[in-house]
């Protein structure tokens, strides 16, 4: 991803049908000098032709959503989970809701829309939903199942057009006989492109299906009531708006130019028709001299013009046209394993209907599937004819071996236990002192990262007893030039000030360079008033971690493409990277813990047996799916870090456990901002777990406890 001398940034905005088509593009062709972001609200991406089934059941979340952070991974794009709330056309900038701006060279929107709720007064929205974005009404699903449950239920459908009808059929489906569905709408079924015998039909199915209509327009929407434009009342329990396609406000505020209807205008290349450096696709955009209704299908064949304009234009060539068809296919599901479709004067309704909707449908979210077997990138495809060349871990799965770091330092007569932290003895105070480097995780948003980096950092002065007082950061930033370099520079150290100014530690000076391996450096400084070394535990001290294990193996699963890991999943993971242990640090020492070590490159067995072996005892620990950040077995016994090797070989022979123990890779798991390895007195073990638990929201990890020393440093017990 870093090889390139970047020089043009292209943002994308929006996980939309049209974006991750130029994403996929990405995947297979590389161009080089090219740095890609997207932006989006979510990790996922939800595809809006298998919506439908996949409320009333026929698919999975997983089925129907494509993995962001993934697929720009395997773009080399880098992903931002945030939200666009302004745009600066002039200066090219963009606000974003949570993170610091950023600029770009050529940009594109395809951020969907919203629902159009002009004309209509929402007095309560508690039980009223929105059917746009689409992702939202995925999310709120659950809500709606909580409100139905077993009960007979009254929903009302505000809109009029066939997505009305597909989405009370699947409604239909998913809760039986539960359900009193409602269509209201001042036009209903008036799409110029539905045959009459489609209308027809469409008809005749709600009617099976007792889904009733009334012809009016909604104006007020409260708690249990709609009001039409007439004076009618429409009592209801759930109420979905499907009233038609709006742009979201930061859009509608933008100085682009619009069509009379709001939407961006953009000219037959799909570039704004006022700002030749954007392209806006899908709902949020209007062609010159080509009104077409807002789809799903729409969107897919713009993207197919966009990823090869966006490549034209960045290479200075010649764009391509987009034409819109005058008429396109409607598929539309209506019950199991049927569904609708209208093209032109035909019109059909059968299961051969569905199978063909479904087969359209998967043809297109497949291609977004990735899995370690197969890949689309040109670089993944060359390793895995390869059976010599494999993926090298980042962060601390980067480490070198602990046994070529110990001959090294035995060799130049350095002692081979010195502890994380230095101790700098003067005649004021006790003075801590480390510094660590970590590689950064290839498509990470680079202010989590700097967030991350800190973290890691900070655990090296938490295990030695003390507090950070100042940090001192290198970057190694991608070759690049301007808005680049400046987004790199600023994201990585707004990431690390966030964290700092928490620790009420100061960045005191600074470094910068260009390199292939983007990276961070951080010197920290640090006190303490009474120091924490590997030699005092003590026997039948409980052994607690701060945190669950599983960085190393989890994030080398998900960047293999391993289907085992979902977004999700994923999103999981970085949470648990960008907590930090300081608070259980002070915890611990309210509780006179005489261990605390962090869980790093090495793994628990290595960093275990070393205060084992300082304090000449013995561990008794017992392994559970507690300890993992991801419960899912599976994926421990099938994915290691590039680190594991030497972790496994450092430490195996001081290591007492069964071959059949299928949690036994943890031991040996390099971990990135891991957990503290904490020592508790029994006595105290209650209190301990009641105010951690209080104050970080999860309990401790009890994994075992010391004892004298014995044949082996590490006795794992069944």
């Amino acid at each position: 991803m870093f090889e390139n001398n970047f020089t043009k940034q292209l943002v994308l905005i929006g996980g939309g049908h049209a974006n991750v088509q130029v994403l996929r593009k990405l995947c297979m062709n590389t161009l080089k000098g090219l740095h890609t972001i997207l932006i989006n609200e979510n990790f996922e991406a939800t595809y809006s032709g298998m919506t439908p089934g996949f409320i009333h059941k026929d698919f999975s979340k997983k089925e129907i959503s494509i993995d962001l952070q993934r697929l720009c991974f395997n773009a080399g794009a880098t992903f931002i989970k945030d939200k666009v709330v302004k745009i600066e056309t002039n200066y090219q900038k963009l606000e974003l809701q949570n993170l610091p701006s950023l600029h770009y060279d050529l940009l594109s929107i395809n951020t969907g829309s919203i629902s159009n709720t002009k004309g209509i007064k929402i007095e309560d929205s508690s039980k009223c939903f929105f059917v746009k974005p689409i992702s939202l009404l995925v999310k709120n699903l659950s809500k709606i199942d909580q409100i139905i449950k077993n009960k007979k239920s009254k929903i009302a459908i505000i809109g009029g057009g066939v997505a009305s009808y597909e989405l009370a059929f699947s409604l239909s489906r998913r809760y039986e006989n539960n359900l009193e569905i409602t269509i209201l709408g001042k036009n209903i079924l008036k799409e110029k492109n539905l045959n009459k015998k489609t209308k027809k039909n469409l008809k005749k199915i709600s009617n099976y299906l007792g889904i009733k209509e009334i012809q009016g327009e909604v104006v007020l929407i409260s708690e249990t009531h709609l009001t039409l434009k007439n004076g009618d009342i429409f009592e209801y329990d759930i109420s979905l708006v499907s009233s038609g396609a709006d742009i979201e406000n930061w859009l509608s505020k933008s100085n682009f130019k619009k069509d009379k209807y709001g939407f961006i205008a953009v000219n037959n290349n799909l570039l704004s028709t006022n700002d030749k450096n954007v392209f806006v696709t899908g709902d949020a955009c209007s062609i010159e001299n080509y009104f077409r209704p807002k789809s799903g299908v729409m969107a897919v064949r713009q993207g197919e013009v966009l990823k090869e304009n966006i490549f034209l234009k960045l290479t200075g060539r010649s764009l391509v046209k987009f034409k819109p068809q005058k008429n396109w296919l409607y598929l539309v599901g209506t019950y199991k394993n049927y569904a609708l479709l209208n093209y032109f004067f035909l019109s059909f309704h059968g299961r051969w209907c569905w199978k063909l909707k479904e087969w359209i449908d998967r043809g297109f979210i497949n291609k977004f599937k990735f899995t370690n077997n197969i890949s689309m990138t040109k670089k993944n495809l060359e390793l895995e004819k390869s059976k010599d060349v494999k993926m090298y871990c980042q962060g601390c799965g980067s480490k070198v071996s602990k046994n070529a770091l110990v001959n090294f330092l035995n060799g130049e007569n350095l002692n081979p236990d010195l502890s994380d932290a230095s101790i700098i003895n003067t005649n004021s105070s006790n003075i801590l002192q480390s510094i660590d480097h970590i590689k950064l995780f290839t498509s990470l948003n680079p202010y989590d990262f700097g967030i991350i980096s800190y973290l890691h950092s900070q655990n090296d002065i938490l295990s030695s007893g003390g507090s950070v007082k100042t940090i001192s950061v290198s970057q190694a930033l991608p070759f690049s030039e301007g808005i680049i370099e400046n987004f790199y520079m600023e994201y990585f150290m707004k990431g690390i000030k966030s964290e700092s100014i928490k620790d009420d530690s100061v960045i005191v000076s600074g470094h910068s360079y260009q390199s292939k391996e983007p990276g961070i450096t951080i010197t920290m400084n640090g006190v303490f008033e009474k120091q924490i070394s590997k030699n005092q535990g003590q026997e039948n001290e409980l052994i607690y971690l701060s945190k669950p294990l599983g960085t190393g193996y989890l994030l080398a699963a998900y960047f293999n493409n391993s289907d085992f890991l979902s977004s999700i999943d994923f999103q999981n993971l970085i949470g648990w990277l960008k907590k930090g242990n300081s608070v259980a640090s002070e915890i611990s020492k309210s509780f006179k813990s005489n261990i605390t070590t962090d869980i790093s490159g090495f793994g628990l067995a290595s960093h275990l047996s070393d205060i084992c072996k300082s304090s000449k005892l013995s561990a008794e620990i017992k392994l559970n799916k507690d300890i993992l950040i991801n419960k899912n077995i599976g994926i421990l016994e099938n994915f290691k870090s590039t680190g594991f090797d030497n972790n496994y070989s450092s430490s195996v022979n001081e290591i007492l456990i069964s071959d059949s123990n299928k949690l036994k890779n943890i031991l040996y798991d390099p971990q990135t901002n891991g957990p503290l390895l904490l020592s508790i007195h029994k006595k105290d073990q209650i209190e301990f777990e009641k105010k951690f638990q209080l104050k970080l929201g999860f309990s401790p990890i009890l994994i075992g406890k010391f004892k004298k020393s014995g044949d082996k440093l590490i006795n794992v017990i069944d």
